[in-house]
């Protein structure tokens, strides 16, 4: 059976389950309560193995998740007999800390050591090789990184932040405040603002002209994995009792309206 270990999307244009087989599910808009949509398995995954999962577009959009040394995407969603493509792989010997953006904007991919790697949209199976980006304007390694690298990408580190722009002439970092903890997960994007979670608190940080954190209310459970941003919503899974991660939970407009249940898929057996 499938415990769900991350979840990818937003709740108004459709959100994506990864469980800890490779099974992937796919839903539209949660308030029309639609039916949970099967797509293959991620391909060649390993059970039991750190993945990482990222959507955009709609719940008929772009998966791509990332595990061991791969990266593959689905261009169309809930479709059993769809085919997984391959992306890039990452520079030799880096591993695979995070990775953000889709194949049409460009992926940012965080490696094992702190550095940030970019592969331009497009590029996915085009031959093209990732490129080391220039190093984030902080002391400590990036831990956490949400975004795209064609609209820019913000990186978090212990005590600080800061958001990767390109530009014709290279990258250019802009340093944001501090982040007010330790974050364990980030998510959004750049015009819409970030989510994140650490240390049993959720917080926000607007993207306007003064860009800051705020204090969000959230679920009274532990988060196993969470998705969106501010303006289209988040959703989180939730661990259960046993630490499975099988409730999913969402707000439309975080911290102006209470969270509510989306029942989670049935496990789904081999």
């Amino acid at each position: 059976m499938s415990n769900y270990i991350r979840i990818a999307g937003n709740p108004a244009t459709g959100i994506v389950l990864l469980g800890d087989d490779g099974t992937v599910r796919s839903q539209g808009q949660v308030e029309t309560w639609s039916a949970w949509l099967d797509s293959p398995r991620a391909a060649g995954f390993v059970p039991g193995e750190a993945a990482f999962a990222c959507l955009h577009g709609d719940g008929a959009g772009f998966v791509t998740v990332a595990h061991g040394t791969a990266i593959r995407y689905l261009s169309v969603l809930g479709q059993p007999n769809a085919r997984w493509k391959d992306v890039a792989p990452p520079p030799a010997g880096t591993g695979i800390a995070g990775l953000a953006g889709g194949p049409l904007e460009g992926y940012l991919l965080l490696a094992a050591d702190g550095r940030l790697y970019r592969l331009d949209g497009g590029a996915a199976g085009g031959g093209n090789a990732w490129q080391a980006c220039a190093a984030p304007p902080f002391s400590g390694k990036a831990a956490l990184i949400a975004g795209d690298w064609q609209h820019g990408v913000l990186a978090l580190a212990d005590g600080a932040a800061a958001k990767l722009q390109s530009g014709s002439t290279g990258d250019a970092w802009t340093a944001l405040p501090a982040p007010p903890l330790a974050f364990e997960m980030v998510t959004g994007n750049c015009q819409d603002g970030f989510i994140a979670y650490g240390e049993g608190r959720m917080f926000m940080l607007d993207m306007g002209a003064q860009p800051r954190w705020s204090r969000l209310a959230m679920p009274g459970f532990d988060m196993r994995a969470l998705s969106g941003d501010p303006v289209h919503g988040v959703a989180a899974v939730l661990a259960d009792s046993s630490g499975d991660g099988t409730l999913v939970v969402y707000a439309l407009r975080p911290g102006r309206e209470s969270w509510s249940l989306v029942l989670a898929p049935s496990a789904r057996r081999a």
